[in-house]
């Protein structure tokens, strides 16, 4: 009954907000047994005023849904497809982990390796600055699992102080990872490496100049062919900063009330207001932590690629079983943000958000990615189930980010769905 019921509420939910199923295109074959997942996702989309949304799931190493919901381009009626490339922020994090793992498998690194016995810059002081001791104990591990020692909530987010940075340090726009790197070597760090908790872009980003070292090549020509490639995934790519930079099949970005800010890269850099999704930052510098563009089926692909469900030959020898088991294990206890609804504790893997199953030994492994213009969830569940949401706003009418309130109803879907 629940299951009949569900996809009549979400549709009705969306005649209430004036925009009619019949108005949102739909791309992709339909699945009549997994009607509830387009309900939802049209629902989702009229309520929150979203133009374009991509969803996929895949079953046992197989593809068995791709649907695209809504405008890739409004203004040029451009609908989302199934494949259509999106901006997926911090869904780039299990990417990145997944290479220094690989590199770990390979004996090319180790975890408790320090960074900066890998990374050699010369820091940036202000006025009395020094070098702050604990940097020399942060550790690969301590970055993989956000307790390196930076808080932005306490500080900042470094990756988002390009004009800070720039003139402090007496260069131009746009600002390099190495800069910020440099920048915050002569910064004291938040805690003490290990101490605790606390979601970090920055320890992500010197994940990213490690594979580099480590492998020679820059940071997405390794991914692409030592992590994505071999799993059959070869249209993601670095996002580009500006709308001329948007690449073939690309959804084009949006912002609440069409906001603006100064911009950080193009001309008018910092000096020019532009739209948030194009300009205020550097996609190619959020790269390892955020930086990366792809389609929907392409990131539960990748999810599936670690499943211990799928058949053995459609499963990814890119790691080893244990370091597939210790990636998705708990390794440290999340900080939940204030009035969470959250039930039970929840943990961060080595890039993955880890769910403990109750009264199972399994997990939900996932991992959100958060913009001004793009939502991105990707969850990879213990009855073989991988499903990758992709939007082209990240924020609802409210400002509130749209991540938190993509993954329990999708996840009580699947349950439904997939018992």
């Amino acid at each position: 009954m629940k299951r009949t019921l569900l996809p009549l509420a979400l549709l009705i939910a969306v005649t209430a907000t004036g925009w009619s199923a019949e108005e949102l295109p739909v791309t992709g074959t339909p699945r009549p047994e997994l009607a509830a997942f387009d309900a939802w996702m049209q629902g989702f989309l009229a309520e929150h005023k979203i133009p374009g949304a991509s969803l996929a799931i895949v079953k046992d190493g197989q593809l068995i849904y791709a649907r695209g919901f809504g405008w890739a381009d409004r203004d040029a009626k451009e609908k989302v497809e199934p494949e259509s490339l999106f901006r997926i922020a911090s869904v780039s994090k299990p990417i990145t982990a997944v290479a220094i793992l690989k590199l770990v498998d390979q004996g090319k690194l180790r975890l408790d390796d320090k960074v900066l016995d890998h990374l050699k810059y010369e820091p940036h002081f202000e006025k009395d600055g020094k070098l702050d001791e604990r940097w020399k104990q942060v550790t690969i591990k301590h970055c993989l699992t956000h307790s390196g020692g930076w808080d932005r909530d306490k500080s900042y987010d470094p990756m988002f102080q390009a004009i800070r940075m720039a003139k402090s340090m007496q260069i131009e726009l746009p600002i390099l990872p190495e800069h910020i790197i440099q920048f915050q070597l002569g910064q004291p760090l938040d805690f003490a490496p290990g101490e605790r908790y606390a979601y970090s872009n920055f320890g992500y980003s010197l994940l990213g100049r490690i594979i580099e070292q480590v492998s020679g090549q820059p940071y997405h020509k390794y991914v692409q062919e030592e992590v994505l490639k071999p799993l059959g995934i070869t249209r993601a790519r670095m996002g580009g900063s500006l709308i001329e930079h948007r690449a073939q099949d690309e959804v084009r970005y949006y912002e609440v009330n069409n906001g603006e800010a100064v911009a950080v890269v193009g001309p008018g850099a910092g000096v020019k207001k532009v739209p948030i999704g194009y300009g205020t930052w550097r996609q190619e510098t959020l790269d390892s932590h955020g930086g990366w563009i792809a389609s929907a089926p392409d990131v539960a692909k990748f999810a599936a690629a670690f499943d211990f469900q799928a058949p053995d030959e459609t499963r990814s020898k890119l790691l080893a079983v244990q370091t597939v088991r210790q990636m998705f294990a708990p390794a440290i206890k999340m900080q939940l943000p204030a009035g969470s609804t959250v039930k039970g504790d929840r943990f961060y893997g080595l890039g993955w958000m880890i769910e403990p199953v109750p009264g199972d030994s399994a997990v939900i492994a996932r991992h959100g990615g958060a913009l001004p213009c793009t939502a991105a969830s990707l969850m990879h569940f213990p009855n073989g189930v991988n499903l990758a949401v992709l939007t082209n706003l990240g924020q609802s009418p409210d400002g509130k980010f749209l991540g938190r309130q993509i993954e329990p109803p999708l996840t009580e879907l699947v349950q439904k769905c997939f018992p």
